[in-house]
């Protein structure tokens, strides 16, 4: 707390008289503290001061920053009105989009009749209505076979899958420049060198033994000339044997036993459907062979059956239908078929209205036009699919389309009135309620269902609501429900027109919602900016204001001190000239 400072006194010091400023002490008897105070700015910049005016200088500093924050506020209040309008508007949107997607619903309901397909026995057919549009009655009968996917599994079981060889190769023999296919009876040397010399190559085949084991000789009977041999159907690939040109060949790899050891990875053909599909094992065995035909994208699938008995291999159809699966050792399909031949697949085998039908599969939807059906079960007694309008469609379409024009018609209302919202006195508010009060209103003189009353829609003018009357519904005739939907007419005539205009709202890119959405956005943007100029603005002045506050602030402590050792000098001359104490005063 600062010196109270008295009024001039008179003073008396040797018959005459002087006048001194008297500074009292404070009140609690404690100095005036000269340690610098922290204080901060309504905008938090520090502002450090050590007067005792150091108080107003921060009242002053916090008033011009709060006078210059003014248009800031302004401008915040304004665009929290314009975020405020843009959610109401969203919620509209979203409200709008309801019960157009509702009238949608309505109209084709109306064009396509409410259909619902339905099965006199469904343990031989089921049925779906999926775009019928007319009523109708089909007969099924004679279900003599329901489609199967073909499945089949090795005529022999292999001791190992990894092991025991499946293919006994076939290999090519280039010599000459002619290229033969050799087909071998075994995977092994001796079975090689066998079809090597009786393929009519002009070569002659042999087995040499060496340390290690043995190795393929092969030796041109007309001389030098270049022989090559590739395991596969091609002469591609690595060759298995020295090409030097002389005539004379040996094979490059050493085979421990020519009576068993494999020289062939072996090729094979599977025959799936109509098509063959040729390819060459990456390994002789069962392991190798199911890889291989998965690999085909022949649409089947290969594995492996572990059976007490041995290792089978299971080749089975992806889909349903009559297909042909076999498999050959070999690059043609003949000879022994490796699978058996007890379960090829079936077609699907009915009658519809007494035309006989063959199908791949049990699910058809390619026969009768918006109509699937499924055939569950095998049957000579003939089951009725029936095409008839279903009004629980009609109702529960209804029902939604009340709760969606209840639901728009409740946020209309919330920005109308003494109490409206951020929305007050917008146009497509008023727009919006034109539109409901002509849905409501609608009426189609001359038909059998004229109104939405007829069908047991209810409107209260009084809260501007729509009702839904169940049971006023239910006692509709068949003949007035189709009197029904001719009221409803479609997306572009009768009542489900109204969802083409309700789409002028309500879209998300081109309704007149979504229109004032994108300005008010704009608008969220334009202010922003400025705000955070303002913003800048104040900021950059706060910190000038501060640091001229501080500056005076400075000044003003130093006359402080300056009087205080005034104050103190002229204490100790009073008391030195005239022994008074003139602070005691």
């Amino acid at each position: 707390m600062a010196a109270r400072c008295a009024s001039p006194d008179e003073a008396e010091a040797g018959g005459g008289k002087f006048r001194v400023n008297k500074c009292h002490p404070p009140d609690d008897k404690t100095s005036v503290s000269t340690s610098p105070s922290l204080l901060t700015s309504s905008n938090g910049i520090p502002f450090t001061g050590v007067s005792q005016y150091a108080s107003t200088f921060q009242s002053l500093l916090n008033a011009s920053v709060q006078t210059a924050e003014i248009p800031i506020t302004q401008l915040q209040n304004e665009d929290s009105t314009v975020l405020s309008r843009e959610a109401s508007l969203g919620s509209l949107q979203s409200s709008a989009a309801n019960l157009t997607s509702s009238l949608n619903a309505l109209a084709a309901l109306a064009g396509g009749q409410a259909l619902s397909a339905s099965s006199s026995d469904p343990s031989v057919v089921t049925a779906t209505a999926t775009g019928a549009t007319l009523p109708a009655s089909y007969t099924i009968n004679s279900v003599t076979s329901l489609a199967s996917a073909a499945s089949e599994v090795s005529v022999n079981s292999y001791a190992s899958g990894t092991a025991t060889p499946v293919s006994n190769g076939t290999m090519t023999l280039v010599a000459g420049g002619q290229s033969y296919t050799l087909n071998l009876a075994a995977n092994n040397l001796n079975a090689l060198v066998s079809a090597i010399n009786g393929a009519g190559a002009g070569v002659t085949a042999s087995v040499i033994p060496n340390g290690s084991g043995s190795q393929l000789s092969i030796r041109s009977n007309g001389g030098p000339e270049s022989i090559q041999l590739y395991d596969g159907v091609s002469a591609s690939g690595t060759d298995l044997i020295t090409n030097t040109g002389s005539g004379v060949e040996t094979s490059t790899a050493t085979y421990a036993d020519p009576a068993s050891t494999q020289v062939s990875k072996g090729v094979m053909t599977l025959v799936a459907g109509s098509r063959q599909y040729t390819f060459a094992l990456s390994g002789n065995n069962l392991v190798a062979l199911a890889q291989a035909i998965n690999s085909q994208n022949a649409g089947v699938t290969a594995s492996i059956l572990t059976t007490s008995s041995g290792d089978y291999l299971s080749v089975s159809a992806n889909q349903n239908g009559a297909t042909t699966l076999a498999l050959y050792d070999g690059a043609t399909a003949g000879g022994t078929d490796l699978l058996t031949q007890n379960h090829q697949g079936s077609d699907a085998q009915f009658q519809l209205d007494g035309i006989s039908i063959s199908e791949p599969g049990n699910t058809i939807n390619d026969v009768i036009p918006g109509l699937t059906f499924t055939l569950t079960g095998t049957s000579s007694s003939p089951a009725t699919i029936s095409l008839a309008s279903d009004p629980s469609q009609l109702s529960s379409a209804l029902q939604n389309f009340v709760t969606s024009y209840n639901s728009l018609q409740t946020a209309v209302q919330a920005q109308e009135g003494p109490n409206a919202g951020p929305l007050a006195g917008d146009s497509v508010v008023g727009q919006l309620q034109t539109m409901l009060n002509q849905i409501a209103a609608y009426t189609n003189i001359g038909g059998g269902i004229q109104s939405l009353s007829d069908l047991g829609v209810d409107f209260n003018s009084d809260t501007g609501q729509l009702s839904f009357d169940q049971t006023a519904f239910d006692a509709l005739s068949q003949s007035q429900i189709q009197q029904a939907f001719q009221f409803l007419g479609s997306s572009t005539a009768g009542f489900g027109a109204f969802a083409t205009q309700m789409s002028g709202f309500s879209d998300p890119v081109t309704g007149l919602i979504q229109a004032e959405i994108t300005g008010d956005k704009k608008t969220d943007s334009d202010l922003q900016n400025q705000i955070a100029n303002l913003q800048d603005q104040v900021h950059q002045m706060q910190i000038s204001l501060t640091q001229q506050f501080e500056n005076a602030d400075a000044l003003q402590q130093e006359l402080e001190n300056q009087q205080s050792a005034l104050s103190a000098s002229l204490n100790g001359l009073n008391l030195v000239l005239y022994g008074r104490n003139t602070t005691s005063f």
